[in-house]
């Protein structure tokens, strides 16, 4: 009732507004979000975090979305940690909820779209015929979380309980939902449904009402509009108060049930904030027009923030960036040197450091860049304990980014945190411009060369700064690092010259080392204890003496069908297979069997070292994990053979190992298959040798006994495992899972997320969660890549095992410095044969060489800091003359491929079936090469693949030749056109002379490719749906 509540003396502001909005929208949270999305970016404003989630999760899977959401909005209600609001506001954008977002800052009116809900509830039998996964590439508006849950369900329970929670999913998504779910029905052939659902929309584009009476309805609806009128005002109003009231009683008239004491008291207390006020508060600050909600924000000064210990040393990092110049940080892992950029930002934020850089006129700006996925939510946490909430935070990444109009979003943040290829990307694309910001900040500053998205970054500032745009501000530098490194540098002077182009490179005029405070620092950054146990390899080894009798039957095969084509030389092995040179020789002979004129005989060849190239990373298997591991491995690979259909050549081949002792006549008909066969008949002797112990790996054995015993000193520990590749993470997990000992310290795998989770990769949610399971003690032992290598801090981690894994100098002190805790160990475990002891060896005389390179440079800025100027900007010079170089070559080079392209087509590499011409591909983006010919789909087949979604575009098919099967790359929608994107490497190019060349990288590519128009991409858009092979093959484990 009006008046009933009385008006406010003080209204509501920051978290306490929060508590009263998510009162009011209750309702339409618990309508439209799943909880389980966002609740890991609030995990660090709860007590117990990761034990709440746990249970917020078991309470969606077994009460559903709605209880759950209720759990979690009721614990918010009770969070006394300050920002937790604006939290959930970024928790909301970066899980796919924008739109909510932008209904609760009053940005955006709710669109009731109950009626289309209500009904596919009804149509939900007739719509038990459509494949929900046939339908997920066709509903972008769905997130990835919800296509993983889709996916998930329909591998473990079928169609009907994907297709249910699609149909949930779906309709929790932003309006326009309903549209694309009727182009997927048409997409995919459900035109009669597709039809039906339509002709039930009412001519203003709503569904009609299906469960009551449409003219009381209607008349409701004028009601409710009269209702509006008369507690906003005049229809003339301009006050964006009266947007933000509607939205609130809007809860109410979508069938939702918020009390009228809870609308009552968000209207008023949004009144409060008048668009007078609002105006007059926008003139006195000089600043845009502002929302309601903005507006609402209690100015910066009533907003405290906790204050910053800082150590002596940290404060003696920090001052060369306090007085605004462009630093690099060079200190210790574990010394703090995300705190010193906290308070480094925190200072220029408040205006107190003296660098005067871009966007001082209107607002500061800090960009902190990260190369990890991983690092965006653990450095945003560590950033909202000391900015929050007086300062909005945003963390992005390419999964987060992906649905973000980033040009639009990253001005309206104090801080961003993001992976440097979403900056890059947007700097590309001329969405935003590096004046924006007035800070940039590079966590793990070494990376900063080459073709690393860092060095890309700061090749524009370097080309505006010294460019015609040179009168324009820009923004300051940090660089924060462990280790500069030494490159190749052979000598001291080799070295200095390294570690000054890193300084320009970032344009550095400083580098910030401990000094004055070295002993005050030593005391905090305890340097774990290193040892290196090398082990010898098996005494026998039975399954490589068989791998290499196989291995040496197919060269012999080689050199007797091959010789009329290539050389002895040629064809002829180098010894040790187990060597790099091997496998170089392998490749080598792949590119010239693929050149042949002769298709016979480069099949032959094609498939014999296909089979080769398998059989080394068998032996790299067996030599780093288990024979079990090796076996799994080639019969993965002997199953997809089986799977994709053999030809002549692949039956041949494979009776390498099997019973049939007659050799093939004809090459053409039986040389794979023969191959089969043979593997066959020496499987049985492999699979006695895996599950015999007198064959174990004395690397797992050694790993195992010091793994065991740091637990058996330290039950509490928290022990890091380094491996080479993700598919050894597998290999070595799945060993720990399958012993009894190890079992029990429950281990875990991180790996980046570059990769798909079919693939061996994580999404980036696994990792966080993996991480906090770390923290807490649910992973006693986690095996990682270099993903953990750099930045992950885990106080509580004091054993690092380094498992013939050697980097550089720069990793092995990354690595090093996992161990935070006091007493840590970094051990190296290698193998007596394979090098890296001695790796290791030279790693060490790299480490002091750099020491000894950076005390030459710290003496050069300190007495003849001219000199040190003057170096860094001859460097520059020389980095603008060799980019200027190779652009000039590359223009000359696109000149020379128009006209030597001409006429070339693509044949697969594999059956030499025509695939495409030349001026059939477009680029986008410069990176991905796309066919544009409508007849293409006919020479292909498309495998269903998980969708991904990057930047502004996703991969969601696999595609395949479909002669032979052999993958040729994948598909991938791009403005909701679908386009196969190949992998040159899969083809042979063939000029109008007949001559034939391979290519392994696009860059090489031999011709020039244009630039995608939007005539090519409404082209693709009419293209006839490709044919798809069924996608209900069990999911293949990956072993190696």
């Amino acid at each position: 009732m009006p008046g009933a509540t009385g008006s406010m003396d003080v209204p509501p502001t920051g978290d306490e507004l929060g508590k009263v909005l998510l009162e009011a929208f209750a309702p339409l949270l618990k309508e439209t979000v799943i909880p389980s999305t966002i609740v890991v970016h609030l995990m660090g404003f709860f007590n117990n975090g990761l034990a709440f989630v746990r249970a917020l999760i078991a309470d969606e899977q077994n009460k559903g979305p709605n209880e759950a959401m209720q759990a979690l909005l009721i614990k918010l209600q009770t969070c006394e940690q300050p920002g937790w609001f604006q939290a959930f506001l970024n928790a909301l954008a970066n899980s796919g909820y924008g739109h909510i977002k932008n209904i609760i800052e009053g940005r955006e009116t709710i669109q009731d779209m109950t009626g289309f809900k209500r009904l596919l509830q009804l149509w939900a039998p007739q719509l038990q015929v459509v494949v929900a996964m046939e339908m997920l590439p066709h509903l972008p508006c769905l997130s990835d979380q919800d296509k993983e849950q889709i996916m998930a369900d329909n591998r473990n329970h079928g169609n009907s309980r994907a297709l249910l929670t699609l149909l949930d999913r779906v309709t929790r998504c932003e309006p326009g939902w309903y549209t694309q779910f009727l182009q997927g029905l048409r997409r995919n052939g459900y035109c009669g449904l597709a039809a039906e659902l339509e002709d039930i929309k009412t001519e203003d584009g709503g569904a009609q009402d299906i469960s009551g009476d449409k003219n009381d309805k209607e008349k409701e609806g004028e009601d409710k509009e009269g209702d509006r009128s008369d507690s906003t005002g005049s229809a003339d109003s301009e006050d964006d108060t009266a947007v933000l009231s509607t939205t609130v009683e809007a809860v109410t008239t979508n069938g939702l049930t918020a009390s009228n004491g809870v609308v009552q008291s968000v209207t008023t207390a949004l009144q409060e904030v008048r668009i007078d006020e609002v105006a007059e508060k926008q003139e006195e600050e000089g600043g845009e027009k502002m929302t309601p909600l903005q507006a609402a924000k209690p100015p910066p000064e009533q907003r405290q923030l906790k204050d910053i210990p800082m150590r002596g040393y940290q404060m003696e990092l920090a001052l060369p960036a306090l007085q605004g110049q462009n630093t690099i940080i060079c200190a210790p892992t574990g010394s703090g040197k995300t705190r010193v950029a906290i308070k480094i930002t925190r200072e220029h934020l408040d205006g107190a450091t003296t660098k005067k850089g871009a966007g001082v006129d209107e607002q500061r700006r800090v960009v902190f860049l990260v190369n990890k996925v991983p690092l965006v939510e653990q450095q945003c946490n560590a950033f909202l304990e000391y900015l929050s909430p007086k300062y909005d935070i945003l963390p992005l990444s390419g999964e987060t980014a992906a649905d973000i109009p980033v040009g639009e979003t990253l001005p309206e943040h104090d801080v961003i945190i993001l992976t440097a290829q979403v900056l890059e990307n947007a700097l590309r694309d001329e969405l935003i411009t590096l004046d924006t910001f007035s800070m940039l900040i590079f966590d793990e500053c070494h990376h900063c060369q080459k073709n690393d998205p860092y060095n890309a970054i700061m090749t524009r500032y370097i080309k505006q700064k010294w460019g015609e745009d040179s009168g324009t501000r820009l923004p300051q530098i940090i660089g924060l690092t462990a280790s500069l490194g030494v490159g190749k540098a052979k000598s001291q002077k080799d070295a200095v010259e390294h570690i000054l182009k890193a300084c320009a490179n970032l344009d550095a005029e400083w580098i910030s080392e401990v000094v004055e405070h070295k002993m005050n620092s030593v005391g905090y950054n305890q340097k774990p204890d290193e040892e290196v146990k090398a082990v010898s390899g098996r005494k026998e080894d039975p399954f490589a003496n068989v791998i290499h009798n196989i291995m040496e039957d197919i060269e012999k095969t080689l050199a007797i069908e091959a010789s009329r084509r290539l050389t002895p030389e040629d064809l002829k092995p180098p010894r040790q297979r187990e060597k790099q040179a091997y496998e170089q020789w392998v490749v080598t002979l792949a590119r010239k069997g693929a050149t042949l004129q002769n298709d016979e005989i480069s099949r032959v060849i094609h498939a014999a070292t296909n089979h080769l190239r398998k059989y080394t990373d068998a032996l790299a298997i067996n030599a780093d994990a288990r024979t079990k591991d090796a076996l799994q491995y080639l019969d993965k690979f002997v199953a997809g053979l089986q799977r994709e259909g053999f030809d002549g050549t692949d039956r041949d081949l494979v009776k390498h190992f099997t019973g049939r002792q007659d050799r093939h006549v004809c090459l053409n008909e039986s040389f794979d298959v023969d191959l089969y066969y043979r593997w066959q008949r020496q499987r049985g002797r492999l699979e006695t040798y895996a599950a015999d112990e007198k064959y174990s790996n004395p690397k797992l054995d050694q790993l195992k006994y010091m793994i065991l015993q740091a637990y058996a000193e330290k039950p509490d520990s928290r022990c890091l495992l380094f491996c080479k590749t993700r598919a050894l993470t597998i290999a070595l997990l799945t060993w720990m899972q399958e012993d009894e000992a190890l079992r029990k310290l429950n281990p875990g795998r991180l790996v980046g997320a570059g990769a798909s989770e079919s693939t061996g990769g994580m999404t980036q949610n696994q990792q966080v969660e993996l991480l906090e399971l770390f923290t807490t003690g649910g992973h006693k032992i986690v095996i990682s890549t270099s993903v953990a290598e750099e930045g992950i801090d885990i106080e509580k981690c004091n054993f690092v095992f380094r498992y013939d894994y050697v980097g550089n100098e720069i990793g092995k002190v990354q690595t090093r410095g996992r161990g935070r805790a006091e007493g840590s160990k970094s051990v190296l475990i290698a193998g007596r044969e394979g090098g890296n002891v001695l790796k290791e060896k030279l790693n060490t005389i790299r480490e002091k060489l750099m020491e000894k390179a950076m005390l030459q440079v710290w003496h050069m800025q300190r007495e003849k800091h001219g000199d040190f100027k003057k170096e860094v900007r001859r460097l520059q010079l020389e980095s603008k003359k060799e980019r200027d170089l190779a652009q000039a070559l590359k223009e000359l080079e696109r000149k020379t491929k128009k006209v030597r392209g001409k006429g070339m087509k693509l044949l697969c590499v594999k059956c030499k079936v025509f695939a495409c011409n030349v001026s059939d591909f477009r680029k986008i983006k410069e990176n991905h090469h796309v066919v544009v010919d409508k007849t293409f789909p006919k020479r292909i087949i498309i495998k269903p693949h998980p969708p991904k979604k990057i930047d502004d575009w996703e991969m969601n098919g696999k595609v395949y030749c479909r002669n032979c099967r052999q993958d040729w790359g994948i598909q991938m929608v791009y403005r909701q056109a679908s386009f196969p994107t190949l992998k040159i490497e899969s083809f042979v190019l063939e000029k109008p002379d007949g001559m034939r060349l391979t290519c392994r990288k696009w860059k090489k590519a031999p011709f020039e490719v244009d630039d995608i128009t939007p005539d090519d991409i409404s082209g693709m858009l009419e293209t006839p749906e490709e044919e798809e092979e069924s996608g209900d093959e069990e999911e293949e484990t990956v072993y190696y």
